[in-house]
């Protein structure tokens, strides 16, 4: 129990290794090279495919960019600063399960379902990249700055590798060839979870502190105790040959 003039003692600070940042950095560039891919050549066959105009096609691109806006911190950063595993496993899923609905959208109204779950998944594993480069100790200023140039990098270049592989195969593989390096990110993001658990778990445990002896009523402290027995080590009955 905390005293009324004690402060409350301040929760340690979470150190991860560099590696850790791996998994989830991988895919928190493919989630934003997805909410851009939409744009240019894809956008233009999509709507020549499924008949949309071009307001739709708007909505569809602005409704994955504000799930993905608002998922960025809650659960993103927020669950991610704790429990990074486990929420960018269902970040990546997410992703995976988005792409294939749009791959294989016969409409309008699956093909912006199919974008709702990838700006969720999107937004969510770019927090959980964003919260672990803060948890690398040393490393942490560089980490977010290069994460921060990566993750603009692809920003610039979805449209233009979406566009380069709608061309060459259609816009429904555009999609699809993005599900094999999201497994993999899910893989790395797995991976690191499992590398963390062994090496938590690994580390020595700090000694217990001594438990403090109890005083029983009557009984005196230690501060009496000690001119006891300096006394006693004085008493005339241990120096017979003193003359008193």
């Amino acid at each position: 129990m905390i005293s009324p003039g004690s402060t409350a003692p301040a929760q340690p600070l979470v150190v991860r290794p560099l590696w850790s940042l791996v998994g989830p950095a991988l895919g928190a560039l493919l989630a934003v090279g997805l909410l851009t891919a939409p744009i240019g050549p894809l956008a233009s066959a999509i709507k020549r495919d499924l008949a949309l105009s071009t307001a739709a096609m708007t909505v569809t691109v602005v409704a994955s960019c504000m799930v993905a806006m608002a998922s960025l911190v809650a659960p993103g950063y927020l669950l991610g600063r704790r429990w990074p595993t486990a929420t960018g496993v269902p970040a990546l899923v997410l992703l995976i399960v988005g792409s294939a609905v749009s791959a294989f959208a016969p409409g309008a109204a699956l093909l912006v379902a199919g974008r709702v779950l990838v700006g969720l998944g999107a937004g969510t594993v770019v927090g959980v990249a964003i919260a672990l480069s803060g948890q690398l100790g040393r490393w942490r200023s560089r980490a977010r700055l290069v994460l921060g140039l990566a993750l603009g990098a692809a920003l610039l270049l979805g449209p233009v590798l979406s566009g380069m592989l709608t061309m060459a195969l259609g816009w429904r593989p555009a999609f699809l060839v993005d599900v094999p390096v999201a497994i993999f990110g899910l893989v790395a993001v797995v991976a690191n979870g499992i590398a963390m658990s062994v090496a938590s778990g690994s580390r020595p445990s700090p000694p217990a502190a001594p438990a403090p002896a109890t005083q029983f009523p009557g009984q005196p402290g230690p501060a009496a105790q000690g001119a006891d027995n300096a006394f006693a080590k004085h008493r005339p009955s241990d120096h017979p040959h003193l003359p008193f």
